[in-house]
């Protein structure tokens, strides 16, 4: 085993307050609107739903009860072609049923948490008055999301840490960079849904670790341990039970681990815990489309989404230059065009890597396999890349990042700590510059995507801004998302705003800490620099739109999330809304300031009467 894999006592007080204070944005915040919640939540949670209540993959039950909702695949109950079976449902409907048109495994997760949530609340009924059947959608959804997904995406981060000792054994460097996997990309978006996107990371990512780390402890192929081999199948062949378009990802997750678990009975083991994941699937399929081997896209009961992902092969076409510049650059969507901090990882691609190798202090064997590990990284990521750049539906509607690279920031996180602990060299300026480097963007960041995350989980395709177009208009209006302590009554927005100060202040203690034998001149000078790199990185999200970017400046994004918002009620219109009309003509300088917050959320007819009820006082009459 190679890299510091132990820490001090003040470096382990720092992982511990970090994670503290991170802790309450993967567990305190739900960003959920019933009118708008995202299909592609929404019917996996059906999909668990009618497992548990109905013992069936079929979610007709269900449907009728909670109501349509898209992403759907319409089946017949004997097996015919796709052509075939459009056709035969659209003469037949009464003989077709619905079935979830998505990789099944975040449902089949679901399933044990939401029996256990039945056994202590009881599902409605078709014939329970209709707000109890959305309460219970909405309870269903924060109970799935908390304990299948939100728990389950946090301890990978802390599990993160603890691996990237063995890669560097700079605290600053491995926490700045876990701080930018979690709150820096739209892994966090992800994390706080019902969805498969940030699974879909943590699964590559933990084959990848686990090979990875068995070539760095054992350079005996018959020394590798069988548990290993075992799990390292296991998460990939997952990444494929989560998410359609990862097989070319799980493909390559599988060429690496056979360079790796080569010995007969290695590989035996490694194949058995992908055929489990791969036997979960095929029997869905089975039992839903009357095929082991065909997903159910080609039956989208959405007939403008049949037609799209009956291209190619399921929706996967001829790789596309433009689309892959989109979600790579895109300040609006992009991969790299939100979150700074992953342009580092870049730096660890293979050719720019032989030279760090050379110049580092490592020996010949670490330096062979984090060779290897970083050649197969990019050869996962290009995988991902190609796939996604050939998807029909490559964006996938509203999003909040590129939702189907899901996989790519902890490997990008990973390629970034080998650049930097390679660049920062034996410490001194170098390493001040690498620290301030990886903190500075970190912190931009989480302002570029984390924030984002944190508040609404969807965002329209209208929006190319979504700092300035969405998320600082709703804050300085406090309409901000569902908070763990509204069950005991707690209505304020207040605990939102205290999880996002926990997170700005894990970040600032990173940025911060004084590592030991660290001298004063480079502290001070690379938390000053941290400081600039991070105003530098976090100017793409609020730079301007470009002429061929096809948006409305958030206009209708606005207007439209903030009429729906939920939970209503507590934003900062609504309360002075009530003592404005409470004082009547003797506030019109609260109608004023009515009317401006009406404009932040472009309420604009509703800001023109709340001005004319302030009788013609001028704003500078406020003052």
């Amino acid at each position: 085993m190679f890299g510091k894999t132990t820490i001090t006592r003040a470096e382990r007080r720092l992982v511990f307050a970090f994670f503290v204070l991170l802790f309450g944005i993967y567990t305190c915040v739900y960003p959920y609107i019933t009118v708008v919640n995202n299909p592609n939540e929404n019917v996996r949670t059906y999909m668990t739903m009618a497992i548990v209540e109905n013992h069936t993959f079929r979610i007709d039950d269900i449907v009728t009860r909670q109501g349509w909702v898209n992403d759907m695949a319409r089946a017949p109950e004997t097996k015919m072609k796709a052509e075939e079976a459009i056709e035969f449902c659209n003469l037949n409907y009464g003989k077709c049923h619905l079935y979830s048109v998505k990789a099944p495994g975040v449902s089949y997760l679901g399933v044990p948490v939401y029996w256990a949530f039945t056994l202590l609340s009881h599902p409605p009924k078709l014939e329970t008055p209709p707000e109890e059947r959305i309460a219970w959608m909405r309870k269903s959804t924060f109970v799935l999301r908390l304990f299948t997904i939100q728990l389950p995406c946090f301890v990978f981060l802390i599990w993160l840490e603890r691996w990237l000792r063995r890669i560097s054994g700079d605290v600053v460097l491995r926490l700045a960079a876990v701080a930018a996997v979690g709150v820096g990309t739209n892994y966090l978006a992800y994390a706080l849904m019902f969805a498969s996107h940030s699974l879909f990371g943590v699964a590559a990512f933990m084959s990848f670790a686990i090979t990875t780390g068995e070539r760095m402890d054992f350079t005996d192929p018959r020394r590798r341990r069988l548990s290993r081999a075992f799990w390292a199948g296991f998460f990939a062949g997952f990444a494929t039970l989560l998410e359609y378009h990862a097989l070319p990802t799980s493909v390559c997750l599988a060429l690496y681990a056979m360079t790796t678990f080569y010995r007969p009975t290695r590989l035996l083991t490694f194949a058995a815990g992908g055929t489990l994941n791969a036997l979960a699937l095929a029997f869905f399929q089975w039992r839903a489309f009357n095929d082991p081997l065909m997903p159910g896209h080609k039956l989208s009961e959405n007939q403008m989404y049949a037609q799209l992902l009956s291209q190619g092969l399921f929706g996967i076409g001829t790789p596309s230059w433009e689309v892959a510049k989109d979600i790579t650059l895109s300040r609006a969507f992009g991969f790299f065009g939100t979150s700074s901090f992953m342009w580092l990882g870049v730096l660890a691609l293979p050719l720019p890597w032989l030279f760090f190798s050379r110049a580092s202090r490592r020996t010949r064997h670490e330096k062979r396999q984090i060779w290897l590990a970083s050649w197969f990284m990019t050869l996962t990521m290009l995988a991902l890349w190609t796939t996604v750049s050939a998807a029909i539906n490559w964006r996938g509607g509203w999003t909040v990042g590129p939702r189907y690279l899901g996989a790519a920031p902890p490997f990008f996180a990973f390629g970034a700590i080998l650049a930097m602990d390679a660049l920062g060299g034996k410490g001194g300026m170098r390493r001040a510059l690498a620290r301030a480097t990886v903190t500075g963007l970190a912190v931009a960041s989480f302002v570029q995507s984390g924030i984002v995350s944190s508040l609404y989980n969807t965002i329209p395709e209208s929006v190319t801004r979504p700092v300035p177009q969405l998320v600082v208009p709703l804050l300085r209006t406090s309409f901000v998302p569902h908070h763990a302590l509204e069950p005991f009554g707690v209505t304020s927005p207040l605990p939102y705003f205290i999880v996002l100060w926990a997170v700005a202040t894990a970040l600032l203690l990173v940025l911060v800490y004084k590592v030991d034998g660290e001298q004063l001149g480079p502290f001070l000078i690379r938390v000053a620099l941290a400081f600039a790199i991070g105003l530098v990185g976090v100017t793409p999200a609020f730079s301007d739109p470009e002429p061929t970017e096809i948006g409305d400046s958030g206009v209708m994004a606005r207007h439209d999330l903030t009429l729906a918002w939920e939970p209503p009620g507590r934003d900062r219109i609504t309360q002075t809304r009530e003592i404005a009309e409470r004082y009547g003509p003797r506030a019109p300088c609260m109608w004023l300031k009515l009317a401006e917050m009406d404009r932040l959320v472009s309420q604009d007819m509703q800001a023109a009467q709340d001005e004319s009820r302030a009788n013609g006082t001028k704003k500078e009459q406020c003052q």
